[in-house]
This record gives C-alpha cells, structure tokens and sequence, in this order.
C-alpha cells in the first residue's frame, strides 16, 4: 500500500491546485539541503545509470546551479507550485522537523558525501529560502509572500524574482 493509500491522502495535479485554500509548506534550512540534496541526486543518478562516473556526477552537482530538483532552491519549488495556485491559497510554512506528525515515510535513503556545496550564484538563493524557514509558524499567500521577501532583502529579491519574473508573470503580477 502507498502512503497516499495508507493516509488517506489525496494527490492534486495542476488545475485542482487552483482549488486548494491552504497548502503545508516543509521548509529546511537550506545549507542543509543543499548537501544533503546533491547527496541524493549524486547517488540516485549513479544508481539508475551505473555506467556513469561517481566523480563527473559530483562535478556537475557541484557546478552547474540547481541540476537536480533534489537540492533546487525551495523558493523554486514554490514558483512553480504559484503557477496553478489561487492567487487567495493561504501558504503554511511549517518546520521539516514536523513532518513526522504528518508521516512516517521520511527518510533519508542516501548517506551523506562529502561534496562542495559552494555552488556559484548560489548564495542569493539560500537568502530567499531563509527568509522562508525565518516565516515557520506563518501564513500568507504567494503574493504576500513575494512582497515579504522584497522586504526582508532587497538584493536577493532583485537577483532571484527578476529572474524569476518570465515564469511567475501568467499568475502574479510583481512590481
């Protein structure tokens, strides 16, 4: 039996996200993720293609920002996530130490590598994902959201929603 099937969970798929009021958001400090996240992208791809070099696997991770959704920014996540939101969907950013209320399917499936987090470009990034983690306990829309973020941090603002603005235009307009 699935965890879906064993919970009682329901999975939504893009037009029924629209319907969704309130969406738990798991956020994690994102150093954390960042390397925990290449770990399991690293040993996940030399697991489906064992053909493939462990250490050109690493360098790629280590070089090429965000490859793998495994360790992408959360702020990403949720980019992606406000593209089939309503715009009224109250985001509920909550501690990924909760999860375990939710399910007990967390796991860490992979042991941690030792690799070079210090990906370029990335630091703007892990700003906005703290901001997120600083908002555990919150509430607030995708919209409110964007402008807290403008709030907290200006510059991390500027580099990563001006970057992100061709993506998240069809939903939200962003001054």
């Amino acid at each position: 039996m699935t965890a879906t099937a064993q919970n009682n969970w329901n999975i939504f798929f893009n037009e029924k996200i629209k319907k969704i009021n309130t969406i738990d958001v798991f956020v994690r400090d994102p150093a954390e993720r960042l390397a925990s996240g290449i770990s399991s992208f690293v040993q996940t791809t030399v697991r489906d293609y064992p053909n493939l070099d462990v250490n050109t696997v690493i360098w790629f991770a280590e070089n090429y920002l965000y490859l793998n959704r495994h360790y992408a920014p959360q702020f990403l996540w949720l980019v992606n996530l406000a593209r089939y939101m309503n715009p009224e969907c109250l985001l509920n950013f909550l501690d990924m130490k909760d999860l375990k209320t939710v399910t007990d399917m967390h796991e860490r499936p992979f042991k941690k590598l030792k690799v070079n987090t210090d990906i370029p470009n990335r630091e703007m990034y892990e700003r906005i994902d703290q901001i997120l983690v600083d908002s555990i306990g919150t509430s607030m829309t995708f919209g409110q959201l964007i402008k807290h973020i403008h709030n907290k941090d200006i510059p991390a603002y500027d580099w990563v929603i001006g970057r992100s603005q061709r993506i998240i235009k069809p939903t939200y307009e962003l001054s």
